[in-house]
């Protein structure tokens, strides 16, 4: 569906770059690499090739991607990157945990990194408007999604006076993210506490935690982790009856209660523009690193029913898919 929401891009605007004249002249190459499996971007990668289309770069045309996939194994990434220098790549698209191991390789090569975390403190960048070294790129990450998931929660759940922030420590941001939860905590008149889980074994304990102080509801902080053990988190709540919200659909495709955060197909759609802009010629460092656009919200009435509770006909109002 439509996103009813539009934010303003922190970067330049969408118009298309000068590269589409100049870079349908000639084949064209890039290289894909993640530290994921290729099953678990398929629709993503759907994206990105839409967006270069639009840039009048076609793959299986003028354009050929390069794709290399770590299948989880984050030693590969070194070896994979210079693999896809070797093939040939004038530039590469690097995902998620696969950048903190590529982007300080000094490749010969711009680097345009897709990332879900504060990419200032990844070391991506000084500012957003000054990228490290010969790279650039988007972030999923917004601070203000938190607050606005609180309140949706409070509205929700008039009685919620206690929340738990379930997140990796260690994914860059998370700090950020923990403190603006406990800011709109105390605009809203709700207590909020942080559970760390980096690990597997971290979740076994959660649960014990979660089991004990027993909050009216969960704030999960979307990574990777998170999504590569998003189906064990929903088990641990859905034991303890507590409600999850979280930022990326998939996890109320897996049984969040809800979900609010950027629209993920149109960032990996704006990749191209990017691309673009560097096979025309621009210096990946002058391209501002951008935040999200566009955001929706994602309603499960499955798990709603579960916990005997009802989206107001103003929530149903205001969102983007509601899971039935």
């Amino acid at each position: 569906m439509r996103s009813r929401r539009e934010f303003l891009v922190l970067a330049a605007g969408t118009v298309a770059s000068p590269v589409i004249a100049n870079a349908s002249a000639r084949q064209r190459r890039i290289g894909w690499l993640t530290a994921q499996q290729p099953g678990s971007l398929t629709s993503y990668l759907e994206a990105m090739r839409q967006g270069l289309a639009e840039q009048r770069l076609v793959e299986g045309q003028n354009l050929e991607i390069l794709y290399r996939y770590g299948n989880d194994d984050m030693a590969r990434m070194p070896e994979l990157a210079r693999d896809l220098i070797a093939a040939g790549a004038e530039l590469l698209v690097v995902q998620g945990a696969a950048i903190p191991q590529v982007i300080h390789l000094n490749l010969p090569v711009p680097i345009i990194f897709v990332t879900s975390a504060d990419p200032i403190a990844a070391g991506f960048a000084r500012s957003l408007t000054e990228p490290i070294g010969n790279c650039t790129g988007v972030t999923f990450m917004g601070f203000e999604f938190l607050g606005k998931r609180l309140e949706l929660l409070k509205e929700i759940m008039p009685v919620l006076n206690y929340v738990t922030v379930l997140g990796n420590p260690f994914h860059p941001g998370s700090e950020i993210e923990l403190t603006s939860s406990e800011s709109a905590g105390r605009r809203l008149g709700i207590a909020v506490d942080f559970i760390a889980t980096p690990t597997r074994d971290s979740l076994e304990a959660a649960r014990a935690t979660l089991a004990r102080t027993r909050p009216n509801a969960i704030s999960l902080l979307p990574d990777g982790f998170a999504m590569a053990y998003r189906r064990t988190i929903m088990e641990i709540a859905g034991e303890l009856r507590i409600p999850i919200t979280s930022g990326w659909p998939a996890f109320a495709q897996a049984g969040a209660l809800c979900t609010y955060g950027p629209r993920l197909p149109l960032i990996y759609r704006r990749v191209a523009h990017f691309v673009a802009r560097i096979l025309n010629g621009t210096r990946a460092a002058d391209l501002p690193v951008e935040r999200p656009s566009q955001f929706e919200l994602v309603l499960n009435q499955a798990t709603a029913r579960s916990f005997n509770l009802a989206f107001s006909r103003a929530i149903l109002a205001r969102a983007d898919e509601v899971i039935e």
